[in-house]
C-alpha cells in the first residue's frame, strides 16, 4: 500500500529558499495581478509571480 501523504508533506517538499544577492534577505514570491483593458473594451487580468525582498519591497507594495 502507498503511504498517505498529507498537505504539510507536500508543502515541505516544495520549499526552496532563495536569497537576494544585494541585501542578503529571503525572497518571497507573491502573485502580482494587473488589470488591462483589452481591444474590445473588456477588462482582462494579467498575473505574474514576482519575487519580493527588502530591496524592491516598496516598489511592489506601493
Amino acid at each position: 500500500m502507498a503511504k498517505k501523504q498529507t498537505f504539510a508533506d507536500k508543502l515541505q517538499s516544495r520549499t526552496q529558499v532563495s536569497t537576494c544577492p544585494v541585501c542578503n534577505s529571503d525572497i518571497h514570491y507573491v502573485k502580482h495581478v494587473k488589470a488591462v483593458k483589452g481591444d474590445n473594451g473588456a477588462w482582462k487580468y494579467r498575473t505574474q509571480m514576482t519575487g519580493v525582498c527588502k530591496c524592491n519591497e516598496k516598489e511592489v507594495y506601493s
